[in-house]
């Protein structure tokens, strides 16, 4: 258990940095007009905002820390 959290935070906190660093994106799909039953719709990247990244790295580092300090 003890090294399943610090393997778990250290990704967590991989992953906070690929956000931070401007990696992290996801696609957005919005109805830009209806008109009867036909839809037009648009999708777009959008990037995760950079808080999300800073409080991925901080949960993963309180999880590695937690996992590190735990004992047997």
């Amino acid at each position: 258990m003890r090294m399943a959290m610090i393997v778990v935070g250290l990704l967590v906190a991989l992953g906070g940095l690929w956000v931070v660093f401007g990696n992290g994106s996801y696609q957005s799909t919005e109805t830009a007009a209806k008109v009867g039953p036909l839809t037009l719709q648009t999708t777009s990247d959008k990037t995760i905002p950079a808080p999300v990244g800073y409080g991925l790295i901080l949960i993963g580092g309180v999880l590695v820390a937690v996992g590190a300090l735990r004992k047997r």
